[in-house]
């Protein structure tokens, strides 16, 4: 079980690591226009959706949260409630980010 509380809270961390690595990588442009493909897969898992205005949370981290919420329940773990929480505070940024470009596209 542990393995997989560690798993899922990789999974859960990924679209924020992958954000970082962007700014550090590819700082200016669309990454999406880049020649890399590796800063074409980072902005896949960080930016893509909140960029595209697409509402559907990063896959990694609804996955990390979907892998850690069962095993909080059926076991009772410590580690897999903090990040099951962990997950939740950044799906709840993740919404409150993707709240201002509706809000633009209503106006």
């Amino acid at each position: 079980m542990r393995k997989l509380v560690w798993i899922g809270l990789i999974l859960e961390v990924s679209p924020a690591l992958a954000f970082l690595l962007l700014v550090v990588l590819h700082p200016v442009g669309d990454p999406q226009d880049s020649g890399n493909m590796f800063v074409r897969i980072l902005d896949y898992q960080g930016a893509f959706w909140i960029r595209k205005a697409i509402p559907v949370p990063p896959p990694l981290l609804f996955a990390g949260v979907c892998l850690l919420f069962p095993i909080w329940l059926k076991k009772r773990s410590i580690a897999a409630r903090n990040g099951t929480i962990a997950g939740i505070v950044f799906l709840v940024c993740w919404f409150l980010i993707m709240v201002v470009p509706f809000l633009i596209h209503v106006n």
